[in-house]
């Protein structure tokens, strides 16, 4: 278990990715059995919370509901999902972030290399839905109405322009959900995480200051988590948008 109660940085190609090789089952596939590598940043299975990068060569996995709800923010490629049940294909492609629901009944299709986020929920005493919260994978869009935040707030402002959102997405359970979070400038106290957090800066700028004083400033572009429990305060000079995706503790 890799639990760091710290904010993470996430890095697109992580020092020492690639070196090991994912152990896969041909049962699982439909082509050939593809190279995989996985880099795990933050893992917890008491609450089935897995976070970190992922890629692949070409391959079709076998169809069937899928296993857990999974956030993924595609760093490279392309990949096609199609609904078993309609025989509709989503096609998702770089920079682009989507949700898979747990339960879905789809299957994948990889034309060529991709690598991704990826952010797991599986909790261990969760069971397999007899539908899928969502008929479909669920893409955040840049066009999405946002909606000013009340109390429930990724951070806890205590001056400047109150934070905007749209939840695109929730489980069936009502511990993981995804969306776009935006704000102008403002600035937070210092606060505990109620929550698990992954973030993808999609325009702009935000400082974050953990309970040490250390200061880190995520650009476009940039990827971080923050685990339920992190102490820390934001700082916005001009404006941010976020793509994120939360999974609340037990």
């Amino acid at each position: 278990m890799l639990i760091p109660k710290s904010i993470i940085r996430l890095s697109p190609d992580p020092e020492g990715f690639g070196d090991t090789l994912d152990k896969l089952e041909a049962a699982d596939f439909s082509s050939v059995v593809p190279v995989q590598h996985t880099h795990s940043d933050y893992e917890d299975d008491e609450i089935g919370l897995y976070v970190g990068v992922w890629d692949t060569e070409a391959m079709l996995e076998v169809g069937g509901p899928y296993a857990c709800d999974e956030f993924m923010l595609l760093i490279e490629g392309e990949c096609h999902i199609r609904n078993n049940r309609t025989g509709e294909i989503a096609s998702v492609k770089a920079g682009m972030p989507f949700v898979i629901p747990k339960g879905y009944d789809c299957q994948w299709y990889q034309p060529g290399y991709l690598r991704k986020f990826y952010v797991i929920s599986e909790h261990p005493g969760e069971e397999m839905p007899a539908a899928s919260a969502h008929e479909g994978i669920v893409i955040p869009k840049a066009d999405d109405v946002l909606a000013e935040v009340g109390e429930d707030t990724l951070f806890a402002i205590s001056s400047g322009a109150r934070p905007r959102q749209n939840v695109c997405y929730k489980d069936t359970m009502g511990r993981f959900f995804s969306g776009t979070w935006a704000a102008e400038a403002f600035e937070s106290g210092q606060h505990r995480f109620p929550y698990n957090a992954f973030a993808y800066v999609q325009d702009g700028s935000i400082t974050l200051t953990d309970a040490e004083g250390v200061v880190q400033e995520f650009n476009t572009g940039d990827a971080l988590f923050i685990p339920e429990g992190v102490e820390c305060g934001a700082t916005v000079g001009s404006s941010v948008r976020l793509t994120f995706a939360v999974i609340k503790p037990d």
